[in-house]
């Protein structure tokens, strides 16, 4: 079955999922291409089109080093099609709403208005994509909300910067702006309310929304935020680049590709310029020699516009969105040793600071979580990512031999998840009560049995 809206920009038509009840929208444009002369601009309001735009299959994804062809490890859990089509043109978001009913142009909008839910990807800034099948958004909306997943630039393509360009930068980061700005201006149309928006992201994804409840530009954009293995106030987030530094590799990157002005660099083909990127060395007095050149030469800076501090300067000032909150880490990622001798994940390490120094300046009182599933299979552990299945319950899409009990993990996950949603309170009737964190830090635990717990490390220090 095919059903169609009318948004600002046109009609599109979106097709049934496998629950009939439930409506995706694959590829709708929200920013004109990036291309050409909008190369390293800020994105631009997409251009209306005539007639009825199919909304069937995934846009190409944004431009990156080959898909399933670059971790050993992660290319098996997500079993990435190296194929994918990649291109410079890929700004487009995927709705996935309950709130449609009848055929074609007869569709229309059922009951009140969902809350949405905003979607951002990680993968480091360098790689990733709303195509991957563990972010279907089927069971997520089946939990009565509208489900928006958002592309955005990647790379040298997201995170350049140039003397050139000004104070121009963290085009991605405008890129997911955008994106969320088009969901409050045509979210309506597809049944989803536009002041009651969730963002909500992983890894790189976790640190894309911390950098937008940050970034001034943002006030009354959104209402709620998760931010699920981001790093909080450490990792990606501890210190950002100044916009210099990332300068600095757009003048190396000039010379490697032997260009001087603007109007050349932009003419260059886009796989060209890929390579030439991810071919462009480490800067020696980086500190970073060794580790993967994409990584740290193109990634966010504080560039006076989008980032006017660094983000725990901005949190402290009370300058950040005043959004309900939920962060947190999975056990077993990017493990470090903490000042206690005890060894725990690098990113809880700062879920402790943005907690903290959030409570300090008198924000909304944010909720906590771990999740601690050793995953069936080869690969076993609670690592980097392992929650993402069950945040959307897509446990069926994996290869993994998860049994009964981890489905029903999962549905209570995503089931905190939509609940949070709704009004900023994640509480679910017959699940554990989730209270609110404090600087006990204070969690919700994932396991075989959830509950709430409190933090290890200080419990310890307490008994001694």
């Amino acid at each position: 079955m095919k059903r169609q809206v009318r948004i600002h920009s046109g009609i599109v038509e979106g097709i049934a999922a496998t629950d009939p009840a439930i409506t995706v929208f694959r590829g709708i444009p929200f920013a004109q291409p990036p291309v050409g002369e909008l190369r390293w601009r800020a994105p631009q309001p997409v251009t209306p089109w005539k007639g009825i735009l199919e909304t069937f299959d995934f846009a190409p994804t944004a431009m990156q080093p080959t898909p399933g062809n670059s971790n050993e490890f992660y290319d098996k859990e997500w079993g990435t099609d190296p194929s994918v089509d990649m291109s410079e043109d890929c700004l487009y978001v995927n709705v996935w709403t309950p709130a449609l009913r009848g055929n074609r142009q007869q569709a229309h909008t059922v009951g009140e208005k969902k809350p949405v839910m905003v979607w951002i990807y990680g993968g480091a800034y360098q790689t990733g994509g709303t195509f991957e099948k563990e972010f279907d958004g089927q069971q997520l909306a089946r939990h009565d909300v509208v489900v928006v997943s958002v592309a955005y630039r990647l790379n040298v393509f997201g995170f350049f910067a140039h003397p050139l360009l000004g104070n121009a930068a963290n085009f991605g980061f405008l890129d997911q702006q955008a994106g969320i700005r088009w969901v409050k201006e045509n979210i309506e149309a597809f049944g989803g309310d536009p002041n009651n928006i969730t963002v909500f992201g992983q890894s790189a994804g976790a640190a894309s929304v911390l950098a937008q409840i940050c970034s001034p530009g943002n006030t009354g954009l959104f209402h709620h935020a998760i931010m699920q293995s981001g790093g909080g106030l450490g990792y990606f987030n501890a210190h950002l680049a100044s916009l210099e530094e990332i300068e600095a590799n757009g003048v190396r990157l000039f010379d490697a590709l032997g260009v001087t002005t603007l109007e050349e660099a932009r003419a260059i083909p886009a796989r060209q310029l890929l390579e030439a990127a991810e071919n462009l060395p480490v800067p020696p007095e980086s500190g970073h020699e060794g580790e993967w050149p994409m990584l740290v030469n193109w990634q966010p800076c504080i560039d006076g516009n989008f980032l006017d501090r660094q983000e725990r300067d901005i949190i402290r000032s009370h300058d950040a969105a005043d959004v309900d909150v939920i962060i947190g880490n999975t056990t077993g990622e990017f493990l470090e040793t903490a000042d206690d001798g005890t060894v725990i994940p690098a990113g809880q390490l700062g879920n402790f600071e943005f907690i903290d120094e959030w409570i300090d300046a008198k924000y909304r009182a944010p909720y906590y979580y771990h999740f601690d599933i050793s995953m069936p299979g080869d690969d076993a552990g609670s690592f980097h990512s392992s929650d993402l299945w069950f945040v959307f319950s897509t446990l069926g899409k994996c290869w993994r031999p998860f049994e009964g009990w981890h489905y029903d993990v999962a549905h209570a996950m995503t089931s905190f998840w939509a609940r949070f949603a709704h009004d900023g309170n994640p509480d679910v009737p017959a699940l554990p009560e989730w209270k609110h964190t404090t600087k006990r830090h204070e969690f919700m635990n994932f396991a075989r049995h959830i509950s709430m717990s409190a933090d290890l490390s200080r419990k310890k220090e307490e008994e001694e």
